[in-house]
């Protein structure tokens, strides 16, 4: 408990300028969640021993913006506390572009790190607003560390940069670094249970995992499909403890096939009684349209409007936040589903505070521990009893019709 509030407080001090520019006690990285930032960015990172292999996606993502906007640079660092060396910064330009498409550009650039660099910091610097952005990328977390293998678009060799795949979408599996590896690719049933509320801290045991009956045999750069939703995992015979996960969901998602899917992410704002009648419901369009008109409102544009962003919040969180199940069932998805865009948001190697502000005039504040769990980094969110009153205002207002923006 005391290294957490250790944590915050050093996190809390970056957010009021206590840092120097060079030093980071963690990351801000609040805009990589706002979908309506002037640009986005993702990445997929490669290692080998100690070679490293960066894709980046950067989409232009406003009208008002050119890509002769921006200047991109990267360092390599020891951890978030290390000091930016002096002229260490490494430009990345148009000589770095592998593939260019309607106001998007990969970049790759590529280079050999010290074993104790565990740290990539990349620099996106707007020079006609003077303003930078940074984006941290680990190059080792605990014990885990990227694949020296990715999963690429089967027409253009780049990544597959979504962490989810709808089933039957043709990809293939590439080692960027070894053209002769192979790989194994074995899948669960994805039974993750939805995250509970903020402030329910009650321990609960994780579902067994359900081992699917397929097994994928591919070699490096063969195109294949997965016919079967699940979680699954990649491993190559040459490369010892080291394995790719992925999620592969329906062919609709983040989109729903069918009324009965539609209601599931509606489990944050209603009571159990009210989603057990959705789900009993003989006509599933009857129960999910009951349970709008009757607690959300009755107002046709009301409802249609909550519909639209409640729902495209969902589809955000499939690109933001899937991890080993669909991003909105994770700790981060929830808290995005319901607060939306966090103000403020920190990152170090073991932790991530999101802020937003209170009604009550001051701030609240979510801490998500950074862990491997069963093969997978994953964000969970640190619970308490202190967050029902702020949990149960905003479910109030999605339940009111005002959308929370």
């Amino acid at each position: 408990m005391m290294k957490r509030i250790v944590l915050t407080f050093i996190l809390s001090l970056l957010a009021l300028g206590a840092y120097a520019q060079n030093r980071m006690s963690s990351a801000e990285i609040s805009y990589l969640y706002n979908q309506q930032n002037e640009f986005l960015v993702q990445h997929k990172i490669a290692t080998s021993g100690n070679k490293v292999k960066v894709y980046l996606r950067f989409i232009l993502n406003s009208g008002s913006v050119r890509i002769s906007d921006y200047r991109l640079s990267y360092d390599i660092r020891t951890s978030y506390i290390d000091e930016k060396n002096i002229n260490s910064a490494v430009r990345i330009d148009s000589s770095n572009v592998v593939d260019v498409d309607f106001r998007q550009y990969v970049y790759l650039f590529e280079f050999e790190k010290d074993q104790n660099e565990k740290l990539l910091v990349i620099d996106v610097y707007n020079a006609t607003k003077n303003k930078h952005y940074n984006l941290d990328i680990p190059l080792s977390l605990e014990e885990w560390k990227p694949t020296p293998f990715l999963i690429f678009e089967v027409n253009k060799n780049i990544p597959y940069f979504t962490n989810y795949i709808n089933k039957d979408y043709p990809v293939r599996i590439m080692n960027p670094f070894n053209g002769d590896a192979n790989y194994e690719i074995n899948g669960v049933v994805n039974n993750k249970a939805v995250s509970t509320p903020p402030f329910d801290d009650i321990k609960r045991d994780k579902p067994s995992d359900v081992p699917l009956d397929t097994l994928y045999g591919v070699n490096n750069g063969e195109e294949f499909r997965f016919h079967n939703e699940g979680y699954f995992t990649i491993k190559s015979p040459t490369e010892e403890n080291s394995s790719l996960g992925i999620v592969v969901t329906d062919e609709f998602h983040p989109y729903f096939e069918n009324y009965l899917n539609l209601m599931s992410p509606l489990i944050y704002i209603s009571t159990n009684d009210e989603f057990k009648a959705m789900q009993s419901d003989e006509e599933p369009r009857n129960g999910f349209e009951a349970f709008v008109n009757n607690v959300i409102s009755s107002n046709e544009v009301v409802a249609k409007d909550f519909i639209k962003y409640y729902y495209r919040r969902v589809r955000k969180s499939a690109r933001l936040f899937s991890e080993n199940k669909e991003g909105w069932k994770t700790d981060r998805g929830m808290i995005y589903q319901i607060y939306g865009n966090p103000t403020q948001v920190f990152r170090n190697e073991s932790t991530e505070l999101w802020v937003y502000p209170s009604s009550s005039g001051g701030r609240v504040r979510f801490i998500f521990d950074i862990v491997l769990e069963d093969g997978v980094v994953k964000h969970k969110l640190i619970r308490g009893k202190k967050f029902r009153e702020s949990w149960m205002l905003a479910v109030t207002q999605w339940r009111s019709g005002r959308i929370i923006e």
